[in-house]
C-alpha cells in the first residue's frame, strides 16, 4: 500500500484520468505542471475535479515527500523533473503501468506499432463489443487508462493502444494478446535512435507468459528480427504470404488458420482503402478470434466498419474531387501507405512538426501518383528541398490549412484526390492531429457551400 503523496507529472488526458481515479481512491497526491494555473484550474473545473493541490513551478517542489511520480507518457525519462525524482527516490510510473496495479481481472488485448494501431483498437474493441456486449478501448485513446481500469469490472474485456512512450517506461505491465501492426522510424527525436524506439515497442511482449499470444505483422522484418525468441505464442498476420500459422489472404479470400483453416470474408469486401487497412483487419481479426470470438461476428463486425476518424477518413466529393483526412498521417511511413492507397491523381499537403524523418522515400513516390503538393509548418523548407533534390517542381507553401484547401481545389480535376496526410506531427500550428484534421474538414466544408452541393 502506497502511504506517502503521489506526483501526478502533467495535466493532460492522462493526468486528468490519473487525477480522477487517485481522488476517488482518496489517495494524497499533488499535481505539477508548468502551463499557467489558470489553465490548470479551468481544466480541472473541465473535468469536474475539485479541490487539488497544483504546483506550477519545480523550484516549489519538495521531492523528498513523494513516493511515486505518475507522469505523462509524453514527458521523457531525460527530463530535468523527473531526473531530480530519481535523484529522491521517487518511483516513475505512469498511466498503464499504474493501471495495471490495480489488479483488475481483464482479459486485454494490448496494440501497438508505428501506423494502424488506433484503427486496430477501435475495431478490436467493436469486435468485442459486438461478441460480448461491452468491452472498454483505453490506452492512447479514450479518456485515459487509469480511469478506464478503475471504473472496469474484472472479467471485462479491454482493447488497449499503447504508444512507444507509454511502452518504454512500464515494468510488469502485461496483456493477454499483443499486437505489432508494423515498426519503422518514428519519433527519432524523442527515443534517441531507432534501436531505443524499437526496444520501446517490443516491452508489449516481455511480461508475456506462455499462455499468452502475440499477433504479428509477418511482412516486417524488424518485428521478426526482434521476436525471434518469445515465451507467448506467435501467431502472423500477412497480406501477401500464406499459409501462416494465424491470418491471411489467398487468391482475394481471407483465411484464418489456426487449429484448422476458416474462409472469413472476401479482401474487396472491406470499405477502407489501401493495404494498410487491410493489414488492421487482418490483425484486429485474429486477435479477436484468439480472444474467442466467432468467426460469423467478425466477419459481420469488419464488413460494416467504416474507419476512423483523422485515418484515411473520406470527407466529402466536389465535382468528382475526393477530399481524404489522414491527418493521422504523422510520419513519413504512414503517408506512403495514404498515397500507396489510391490509382488516381493525388494533391497532397504535407509538413508540420519536425520529429528529425527523411522524406527521401516518400517523395520518391510521387512520380505518376502525386500531381502538386503544398507545404506548411516547420518542415516546409526541408521538404521543399527534398523536392527540389528529386526534380519535383508543382509545389507551393502556404500559411493556412485553408490556403493549401483552396490551392489544391484549383488544381484538381474530375477524379483527383485531395489528400491530408502530413508526415508530421501537427505541433506548432496545432494542439494535436484531432485539431488539425478538424481545421482541414472545415475547409472542405467550406468549400462545398461555397460550390452548392
Amino acid at each position: 500500500m502506497i502511504e506517502n503523496k503521489l506526483l501526478i507529472y502533467g495535466l493532460g488526458i492522462s493526468g486528468i484520468s490519473a487525477a480522477m481515479t487517485l481522488q476517488a481512491m482518496n489517495f494524497d497526491f499533488d499535481i505539477f505542471d508548468q502551463k499557467s494555473l489558470l489553465e490548470l484550474v479551468e481544466l480541472a473545473n473541465a473535468n469536474q475535479l475539485s479541490g487539488l493541490k497544483i504546483i506550477t513551478h519545480k523550484e516549489q517542489l519538495n521531492m523528498a515527500q513523494y513516493q511515486v511520480m505518475i507522469k505523462s507518457p509524453g514527458i521523457p525519462m531525460t527530463d530535468e523533473v523527473v531526473l531530480l525524482a530519481i535523484k529522491n527516490n521517487v518511483k516513475i510510473s505512469n498511466d498503464v503501468e499504474f493501471a495495471y496495479h490495480l489488479g483488475k481481472k481483464m482479459f486485454t488485448i494490448g496494440v501497438t506499432g508505428t501506423n494502424g494501431k488506433t484503427t486496430t483498437t477501435i475495431l478490436i474493441g467493436e469486435i468485442l463489443r459486438n461478441a460480448f456486449g461491452k468491452a472498454i478501448v483505453t490506452g492512447n485513446v479514450g479518456s485515459g487508462i487509469m480511469w478506464d481500469y478503475y471504473n472496469a469490472e474484472d472479467g471485462d474485456y479491454a482493447a488497449i493502444e499503447l504508444s512507444s512512450f507509454q511502452l518504454e517506461s512500464i515494468s510488469d505491465f502485461r496483456t493477454n494478446i499483443s499486437v505489432i501492426t508494423n515498426v519503422t522510424p518514428d519519433h527519432l527525436n524523442w527515443h534517441g535512435s531507432f534501436e531505443n524506439y524499437i526496444q520501446a515497442k517490443m516491452n508489449i511482449l516481455k511480461n508475456q507468459t506462455e499462455s499468452d499470444y502475440c499477433v504479428l505483422n509477418y511482412e516486417n522484418e524488424i518485428i521478426r528480427e526482434h521476436t525471434s525468441e518469445l515465451k507467448c505464442k506467435k501467431t502472423y498476420f500477412s497480406s501477401r504470404t500464406q499459409g501462416l500459422t494465424g491470418i491471411y489472404v489467398e487468391k482475394g479470400i481471407i483465411y484464418i488458420h489456426i487449429s484448422k483453416k476458416e474462409k472469413l470474408c472476401h479482401v474487396d469486401d472491406i470499405f477502407m482503402p489501401g493495404e494498410h487497412n487491410l493489414e488492421n483487419v487482418l490483425a484486429a481479426s485474429l486477435a479477436t478470434y484468439l480472444s474467442g470470438v466467432d468467426t460469423e461476428t467478425i466477419r459481420n463486425t469488419i464488413l460494416s466498419f467504416k474507419g476512423v476518424e483523422h485515418r484515411l477518413e473520406y470527407v466529402d466529393s466536389i465535382r468528382g474531387i475526393d477530399f481524404y483526412n489522414d491527418s493521422k498521417g504523422t510520419n513519413t511511413d504512414a503517408s506512403i501507405k495514404a498515397i500507396l492507397s489510391f490509382n488516381r491523381p493525388i494533391h497532397i499537403i504535407l509538413g508540420g512538426y519536425d520529429k528529425g524523418e527523411d522524406y527521401n522515400a516518400l517523395v520518391s513516390l510521387f512520380d505518376d501518383r502525386v500531381e502538386s503538393v503544398c507545404l506548411m509548418g516547420e518542415t516546409a523548407e526541408q521538404i521543399a528541398k527534398t523536392l527540389q533534390a528529386q526534380n519535383f517542381k508543382n509545389y507551393c507553401k502556404v500559411e493556412s490549412m485553408e490556403e493549401a484547401v483552396n490551392k489544391c481545389f484549383r488544381k484538381a480535376g474530375n477524379g483527383h484526390v485531395i489528400l491530408l496526410s502530413p508526415a508530421c506531427a501537427s505541433w506548432g500550428m496545432y494542439k494535436d492531429y484531432t485539431e488539425r484534421g478538424k481545421d482541414f474538414k472545415n475547409n472542405v466544408a467550406k468549400l462545398v457551400k461555397q460550390d452548392g452541393s
